[in-house]
């Protein structure tokens, strides 16, 4: 094998979710490097591969790159896998691969198991599109603007959440997107314990409150668009009342009234009165 840096996807649970390809790459490279020698020695203990590991992780990734990047100068071929899917992408990563490009080092990206694509694929939304943020940002409020953010667009979200932080996301996002707003979740996908969730965010956050052990494991939430839904459900009795409301009351006081009738945020509520007004 001629030098070059292999981005080798791994599972995302299930051990048998890897290709072929990857299992005869992870066998034949000189070294493997990865975000976890522990996590990656499972998985090659499970095909029997026996390789020199070494760790590769956010705190490290641009010392150790310094070595990598030297191995391969010097005509060694590595594979490097992240603790789960594919590499890179909401993992370390990226920045050995900027480094091996910039130095004209082959890299060569071996597909495979992707928690995004994969929980999308069920999610039953029927769109060709979507856009991806990875994590939240660890501030709260930080969190809250992005949301508010999404909550704005048209394409489907999709978030990665962990098992500490998932309760705490959800309410935020009831607050922006309010309590009827339908969304997606997929917990421990392609593993023993899987979970798919479809509906209501409040219905949602109850049955995860009411089952801690449905809090574990790592969650990908998808949010579809509020005003996309309401075009073609609810919107029409909503827009009715308010028609009628504010021919004899403010803007302010018709959307108060009406968010309250109806259970409906109020955002969405006085976008919709700001749309009958300006027609």
């Amino acid at each position: 094998m001629k030098a070059c840096l292999y981005l080798v996807a791994t599972p995302i649970g299930n051990l048998e979710d890897i290709t072929l390809r990857a299992i005869d790459i992870l066998k034949k490279v000189d070294l493997i490097a990865c975000e976890d020698t522990r996590t990656t020695n499972r998985l090659l203990s499970h095909y029997g591969i026996k390789k020199k590991l070494i760790s590769i992780h956010q705190h490290n990734e641009k010392d150790k790159s310094k070595f990598l990047i030297n191995e391969l100068s010097n005509g060694k071929t590595i594979a490097y896998t992240s603790d789960a899917g594919t590499p890179a992408i909401s993992d370390p990563g990226a920045f050995l691969v900027s480094q091996a490009l910039k130095l004209d080092i082959k890299v060569s990206p071996i597909p495979g198991a992707s928690s995004v694509v994969t929980a999308f694929s069920a999610s039953g939304i029927e769109s060709t599109q979507f856009t991806f943020y990875g994590f939240l940002p660890s501030a709260t409020s930080k969190s809250k603007k992005l949301l508010e953010q999404i909550y704005n667009q048209t394409l489907p979200a999709i978030l990665f959440e962990s098992p500490h932080r998932i309760l705490k996301t959800l309410s935020l996002v009831l607050n922006i997107f309010g309590p009827a707003h339908e969304i997606f979740i997929a917990r421990e996908i392609t593993k023993i314990y899987e979970t798919i969730y479809k509906d209501k965010v409040l219905s949602i956050i109850e049955k995860l409150e009411l089952n801690s052990e449905e809090q574990k494991g790592e969650f990908v939430i998808i949010l579809t668009s509020p005003f996309k839904e309401d075009k073609n459900t609810e919107t029409g009795p909503t827009k009715a009342a308010l028609e009628i409301m504010m021919k004899e009351l403010p803007l302010n006081q018709s959307v108060k009234l009406i968010s309250s009738i109806f259970k409906k945020n109020k955002k969405e509520v006085y976008n919709q009165a700001l749309e009958l007004k300006n027609d």
